[in-house]
């Protein structure tokens, strides 16, 4: 899918990284940058990529994986609209550390980086806004961590329940087991367990419920 120049429809001002910034200089990020349509399944960038854009996620949803000298695809983290992509790699000049693939429709806008740099350094205040960003990013890596270094699958699973009781509501059992790295069925499992065990409830329609978030915390090793 080819790129499209900005939407004029579209303004800055309705994202917190840059609500503050004045008319001029929102101006200025929007006459150069693109506004790009993606389909689901389509990558946005590969790992080891050099990095010349920042990604804004204006609409849908990325999933950020990595992939193993075996082929094996390790889902990292999933990003919804909105939100920064890879800042961290771009602020650097770093080459990507992780691939980047949209599941779901999603509308992105790719800021160049070296006048997005040049803003930072002239505008303090939009580098405090992106330092909030990064902050969240490296919380989320927190996170992540937290759950891989679980003891055993229930932990992991518990850990993730704990962290987001919605996620069997946002995301697929495949995509959940892969994000934990263990196999659907263990995680099906894992599920019918706890509901058994009247810890948790599931709905279609309003995902999981914690009955009992104290049984849950001591499965979380």
């Amino acid at each position: 899918m080819n790129p499209s120049h900005h939407d004029k429809t579209l303004s800055l001002r309705e994202f917190d990284l840059f609500n503050h910034l004045s008319d001029t200089q929102r101006m200025q990020i929007e006459s150069v940058s693109i506004l790009k349509r993606y389909d689901k399944n389509e990558i946005v960038f590969y790992e080891e990529e050099n990095p010349l854009y920042f990604h804004l996620l204006i609409k849908g949803e990325v999933s950020i994986y990595k992939t193993t000298a075996s082929t094996e695809t390790i889902i990292i983290h999933r990003f919804s609209a909105p939100s920064l992509i890879a800042e961290v790699a771009t602020l650097k000049k770093l080459p990507y550390p992780a691939s980047c693939e949209c599941v779901q429709p999603s509308l992105i806008l790719k800021i160049p980086r070296d006048p997005f740099l040049e803003l930072l350094r002239n505008d303090p205040s939009v580098s405090i806004a992106l330092i909030a960003s990064l902050s969240e990013k490296i919380a989320t890596l927190e996170r992540s961590l937290q759950r891989h270094s679980a003891p055993n699958a229930m932990a992991k699973v518990a850990r993730l329940l704990c962290e987001n009781p919605d996620i069997l509501h946002q995301m697929k059992g495949i995509d959940i087991a892969s994000l934990l790295g263990i196999t659907p069925e263990t995680l099906s499992r894992i599920i019918k367990k706890l509901k058994e065990e009247g810890i948790i409830a599931v709905s279609k329609t309003d995902g999981v419920t914690i009955l009992l978030p104290d049984a849950l915390d001591t499965y979380c090793g």
